[in-house]
């Protein structure tokens, strides 16, 4: 108890402002970002320094730490979650919590299930607002290692650092091309159409544009290609160029264009829930979205069996 009291008494926004001026560098910085006067962070600096007992900061231009503000520093990322655990908390047992929750999600979760998931949320906390960043796996990955996100939603990224991910689904690579296209009339596709005409693919950061690479690697050339970071934009684009389009089976094709069956290997890509293995704290609405995304998955697979059973 006494740690949390310690914390309470230091307040939250200088916790804040003191990472802040590490992340930056110097106060003008981590005031600019803050959206502070520069003496409203110089002040919170001072009255942290004043709790400690010891200096944070040498003083001068550049905000050099300290040995004991070296220190410090280590632990100021869990002080400030055990602060938003503490408060999470309180706000749980006096009523509606408060707050801001961030979290990325993959395009394809994005277009097919992120507004039902945020009407959800809010149904459960009112009063928490929601952050959310649309990116691919690699750079959520890269967000929630250095704090800005709190969860993701997305494929299992190449390097996991402290987070774990747990898989929930998998989506699956396809190809499409124009119904008008010459391909159009085969039953599916062989590896010589990928040399003849334009594949265009995800993004260089998405996974399944990496799984690509690694199947075409082992071929003597790789086939001519476009990079589209936007996925629901492929299909259009693959069309103009007369192309394959590479994308995954949650992509909503226009009525232009068909799927095209091709065999690769591992066509799968598992998705899931992405999340800092170092906390210690997690506030009730991150429980609360955790668990509406397990939910909302659940209901998925359910309506997937019966279609597939219904198709029999």
């Amino acid at each position: 108890m006494k740690k949390e009291m310690e914390i309470i008494g230091l307040g939250l926004k200088e916790l804040i402002a003191f990472r802040a001026v590490i992340e930056h560098g110097t106060f003008a910085k981590a005031a600019e970002k803050l959206h502070y006067a520069q003496s409203t962070v110089t002040s919170q600096i001072q009255r942290l320094e004043k709790e400690l007992g010891f200096a944070l900061f040498k003083r001068g231009w550049e905000a050099e730490l300290t040995e004991a503000g070296r220190l410090y520093a280590a632990e100021a990322d869990g002080l400030i979650r055990h602060w938003e655990y503490v408060r999470g908390l309180a706000a749980e047992l006096g009523g509606e919590e408060r707050g801001t929750l961030s979290f990325g999600v993959i395009e394809p979760v994005a277009e097919n299930r992120l507004g039902d998931l945020l009407a959800a949320f809010r149904n459960e906390k009112p009063g928490i607002e929601c952050s959310v960043t649309i990116d691919s796996s690699e750079h959520l990955a890269r967000a929630l290692h250095d704090g800005e996100l709190q969860l993701a939603l997305c494929g299992q990224p190449r390097s996991m650092g402290d987070a774990f991910f747990d898989p929930l689904y998998d989506e699956e690579i396809v190809f499409a091309v124009d119904k008008k296209h010459a391909l159009a009339e085969k039953d599916s596709l062989a590896l010589e159409d990928f040399y003849r005409y334009p594949l265009v693919t995800g993004g260089e950061q998405c996974l399944y544009h990496l799984r690509l690479e690694q199947v075409f690697a082992t071929y003597a050339t790789k086939p001519f290609s476009y990079t589209v970071s936007r996925l629901s934009s492929i299909p259009n684009a693959a069309s103009a160029l007369q192309g394959i389009g590479a994308v995954l089976t949650s992509t909503a094709l226009p009525a232009n264009m068909r799927y095209m069956p091709f065999a690769l290997e591992d066509p799968k890509i598992p998705i899931g829930l992405l999340q800092n293995g170092k906390s210690r704290y997690r506030s009730p609405g991150l429980d609360t979205l955790t668990q509406l995304i397990r939910n909302a998955h659940k209901t998925s697979e359910s309506r997937s069996s019966t279609t597939r059973i219904s198709e029999v």
